[in-house]
């Protein structure tokens, strides 16, 4: 009389709890794969924010770079450097001049009629070697207060999930009398 049935619906704590750690697995594993790839291989990831490369790179697109010694860049080249205010910027090579133990970089956006006004000393730059349409959208995504909003949510979720005990419904147990 005074015990409860046990349910006899869908149990749904089992199927999200599985879900948010297979989630959770998934993407730090490709978290880790890419980070591991770009270490190993020297690879720097770059998210294009502004079309000034366009068409080659267009705004959104992500751009693999692997750092070069300045000898090694050419004339059309696309390179990344750091300007005068410690910003990244990533144009074509359309000049270059030794200048001391560094090389002298004229950049200039393809979107642009005029080469950039600044000329950047390198000893070594990061030289594209390819482009992925689209995948900086992602990147930038990543970095964003959204997704870290979101990224924190998961993680408490995955917390509850994992170390907060699950409720017996009582009396569901059988005992042997």
């Amino acid at each position: 009389m005074g015990r409860r049935k046990a349910r006899t619906g869908p149990r749904t704590s089992g199927f999200w709890r599985s879900t948010l750690l297979n989630t959770g697995a998934v993407l730090g594993g490709l978290c880790l794969v890419a980070a591991t790839l770009c270490a190993v291989l020297g690879v720097t990831p770059i998210a294009f924010r502004s079309d000034s490369m366009a068409p080659a790179i267009s705004s959104g697109d992500l751009a693999l770079a692997r750092s070069v010694s300045a000898g090694d860049i050419g004339e059309g080249d696309v390179v990344s450097v750091t300007d005068r205010q410690g910003r990244r910027v990533t144009h074509r090579v359309v000049e270059f001049h030794p200048y001391g133990s560094s090389i002298r970089l004229t950049l200039q956006a393809d979107n642009s009629a005029v080469p950039d006004a600044e000329a950047y000393d390198v000893t070594k730059a990061d030289r594209v070697f390819m482009s992925i349409p689209w995948l900086g959208y992602v990147f930038g995504l990543a970095g964003g207060l959204i997704a870290i909003s979101i990224g924190g949510v998961f993680v408490a979720c995955l917390a509850v999930v994992l170390f907060v005990p699950r409720r017996r419904i009582r009396g569901t147990r059988r005992t042997n009398t």
